[in-house]
């Protein structure tokens, strides 16, 4: 038995066996338009008529290419243009190291060629990661829609890295050399992150109509999970926004992407200066968000508060910011603390 859907915009055969008590998914690849739907039923009568409809689909579509059925996962998808991008490079990559072919000819050996061109390349696990992530998603729907029989791609696991932190002096000297140059707006949109921790591109996207001074709170965009949080409008941001000049409506701030190359260039003239460094090292802006979570848990905020105001989806995420936190405390408290005394380093056979 088998019969018609819509998933998306493409319309679909979905075949239930009675025998095997088993049922499968097949994309027709028409898209559901009027003409659409009196193609797709031409075509179920045309594989009905067969014995087994698994296999003769499967057939019809083990040419398929590899663009193909990118194209066809992400017409079914509500997806941002970056995450389509890296569908893109994703697939574009796999393609250079093993060879563009139907998705059908794609096996495990594949994966390892991919997995030696990304130490030929010299991509970081991060970077394997985010792409075998998007591989992996990929073929998963190959395998579910029947056009090969196993996910060949394995997520490669990105590296654990410790939540860092701007150094208190090096910021106090960013903030002054901003707050300096006479170009306010830069340094209310980095007072803005700190105080805030917001992602650069919520801040970006903020209106100032979404701002509540009534009820006392934001209504901030999460633009990348396409999803709004609330942010509580506190006396230090009450402070930093009457500096600015409240407004009514439009956006907060005034930046595109490439506009905040600010940042790296005023801190590589304080790494640069003719009197020596100003500061120990460059930051990135979103090494303001990490600042703020990690002095809200050096202060003992509670954890699951810490994981609201930053909008983490998953508490895990806050928690690197707090075994962070903790391993750095223990580490003080251990040395001013010296709980052995003069036991371990007062032996003469160990000085001689």
């Amino acid at each position: 038995m088998a019969y018609l859907k819509k998933r998306g915009n493409i319309i679909w055969i979905k075949h239930y066996d009675k025998l095997c008590g088993t049922q499968k998914e097949f994309s027709t690849k028409i898209r559901a338009t009027r003409d659409g739907w009196i193609e797709a039923k031409k075509l179920l009568k045309h594989i009905e008529s067969n014995d087994d409809i698994a296999q003769n689909y499967v057939q019809r579509d083990s040419k398929m290419s590899l663009d193909e059925g990118k194209d066809e996962y992400i017409s079914l998808k509500r997806l941002k243009p970056s995450t389509i991008d890296l569908y893109d490079t994703s697939v574009k990559i796999l393609k250079e190291c093993c060879g563009e072919k139907a998705i059908s000819e794609y096996n495990k050996n594949d994966f390892k060629k991919l997995l030696l061109y990304f130490d030929k390349k010299k991509y970081s696990k991060n970077t394997q990661g985010i792409y075998t992530a998007h591989l992996h998603a990929l073929f998963a729907y190959f395998k579910n829609s029947g056009y090969l029989r196993e996910n060949i791609i394995t997520i490669v696991k990105k590296d654990t890295k410790v939540p860092e932190k701007i150094d208190d002096a090096d910021l106090k000297v960013i903030l002054h050399t901003l707050y300096s140059k006479g170009n306010k707006d830069q340094y209310y949109l980095i007072m803005f992150l700190l105080i805030t921790g917001f992602r650069i591109s919520s801040a970006l996207a903020l209106k100032w109509e979404s701002i509540d001074y009534v009820n006392g709170f934001i209504i901030a965009p999460n633009v990348k999970k396409d999803r709004e949080f609330f942010f509580p409008l506190t006396d230090d941001l009450k402070l930093l926004l009457d500096m600015m000049g409240r407004k009514k409506e439009g956006n907060v701030f005034n930046y595109s992407e490439d506009g905040l190359k600010f940042f790296y260039r005023v801190q590589q003239a304080l790494i640069k200066h003719k009197d020596g460094a100003k500061i120990t090292k460059r930051y990135t802006m979103h090494q303001l968000r990490k600042t703020f979570i990690t002095k809200l848990l050096e202060q003992g905020i509670p954890i699951h508060i810490v994981k609201s105001l930053a909008d983490h989806s998953n508490v895990s995420t806050t928690m690197k910011y707090y075994a962070a936190v903790n391993v750095q405390k223990m580490n003080e408290v251990m040395n001013t603390s010296r709980v052995f005394g003069d036991i371990l380093w007062d032996n003469k056979r160990l000085k001689e």
